[in-house]
């Protein structure tokens, strides 16, 4: 074909002595091999089982090919075949965009497939649809389930669909703008879930536009605001308290062995953590006076997976996780007694030396006995105030403290889903 082309060309270009003639014909030979070679891809292509990339590939050639011809200094002849082969270009793109035109109303897009799809919470499936496209959904279950079909720009809810086990529906987009297709399992059970769509443009038949969720803090009366449990860490000190508890020789003739702190709980409170470095050095670190910072900062990484605030059987709760994150450096060579007392009478006497701790009421659960640098939870109990008291029973070193304590107030929070595109 290409020499039948060339032989062609020689043919038309014979007896040519304009500078714009030759150019017409040697634009004519170029595109009239670009339409032989086009004219076959389409004419062996399956155009069924095309792939997206094939028949972007096909769309772009067609979009550039084009011809015109000036006739200026052609032999009759030559204007003859050069028009021929206007009128063939035109043909063949025309034939081209009807065959995409069809192929593009009549396939559909899957946006979201999957057989089996355990749901335990409500789920949303967002969508990316631009004006005039069809967006249908195909969703089944097991026991009855609530679907809504939501508009995440302009956060209207477009239609509702409850107590039925089959939904099957479809609309027209009036937007464009980010859709999603929220599932309500009602429960703990799976579903089968076709979410897919019509385009009208080959632009938007290759691929999904991908989107991207994001949960952001919201007010309750926000659009979609979904409840969840948490906390709130309050600072008890403005900055860690530090103490020195002398060995027991040393603390006979000045200081103390002994140091008592009293804990204000803040009202709603219903645990506080604390930390405790223990050093044989008073030196500072430069982690001292972080703890509420760096609870603050675990706790916003785990607060939407919906954890339990406290341990369960099966399960870690949150406050154990964020103890487990933030642990003081240990000094092997450090360690005390740590007593709970919720009897202010009874840390008195601790505090006065009056008895020993072993004499008094301490709160058994929550104390430890030779604990070196630790964080733990101790419940409030409905108490306003809790003594946290320290002595050292060693009888030569000298032990320094750093305490700090914040406490946990339960909280619901509220959150909303961000939709974007990625």
């Amino acid at each position: 074909m290409r020499r039948i082309c060339w032989v062609l060309a020689v043919i038309l270009l014979s007896g040519c002595t304009s500078k714009t003639a030759k150019k017409t014909l040697e634009e004519y030979n170029q595109v009239y091999e670009r339409i032989t070679t086009l004219e076959q891809i389409v004419n062996q292509a399956d155009w069924e089982l095309m792939s997206g990339d094939g028949l972007t590939k096909i769309y772009d050639e067609n979009q550039e090919l084009y011809y015109d011809y000036n006739p200026m200094d052609l032999k009759p002849e030559q204007v003859t075949a050069c028009e021929k082969l206007k009128k063939r270009v035109n043909k063949l793109r025309a034939e081209i965009t009807a065959k995409i035109r069809r192929l593009i109303v009549n396939s559909k897009i899957s946006a979201w497939e999957q057989n089996g799809l355990l749901l335990e919470n409500t789920e949303t499936f967002p969508v990316y649809l631009q004006r005039g496209e069809k967006l249908r959904w195909n969703i089944t279950s097991e026991k009855p389930i609530t679907v809504k079909l939501c508009n995440a720009d302009s956060r209207n809810v477009l239609e509702t669909c409850t107590g039925k086990s089959a939904v099957i529906d479809s609309i027209t987009i009036a937007n464009t703008a980010i859709y999603y297709i929220e599932v309500n399992p009602n429960g703990v059970q799976y579903i089968d879930l076709d979410i897919n769509y019509k385009v009208n443009e080959l632009s938007r038949f290759n691929t999904v536009t991908p989107v991207k969720k994001e949960e952001i803090e919201c007010d309750k009366t926000d659009f979609c605001a979904k409840p969840i449990k948490g906390v709130s860490l309050q600072k008890c000190f403005d900055e860690p308290r530090k103490f020195t508890l002398r060995g027991q020789l040393k603390a006979a003739f000045s200081g103390s062995s002994k140091a008592l702190i009293a804990v204000q709980v803040p009202a709603g409170a219903t645990d506080i953590l604390y930390s405790m470095r223990m050093a044989t050095s008073e030196q500072d670190r430069s982690s001292d006076g972080k703890f509420h910072e760096n609870l603050t900062v675990s706790y916003n990484k785990v607060k939407l997976l919906g954890l339990p605030i406290y341990e369960r059987e099966n399960g870690t709760g949150i406050l154990s996780m964020l103890l487990d994150d933030n642990r003081p450096l240990r000094d092997e060579d450090a360690y005390c007694n740590m007593y709970v007392f919720r009897n202010k009478a009874q840390a008195k006497l601790f505090q006065d030396g009056t008895k020993t701790a072993s004499l008094l009421g301490y709160d058994v659960d929550y104390s430890t006995l030779g604990t070196q640098s630790c964080n733990g939870r101790i419940p409030t109990k409905g108490a306003k105030t809790i003594y946290l008291a320290f002595e050292n029973e060693r009888v030569r070193y000298t032990n320094y403290l750093w305490v700090e304590v914040d406490a946990v107030i339960p909280t619901t929070q509220y959150y909303t889903t961000k939709y974007s595109i990625k």
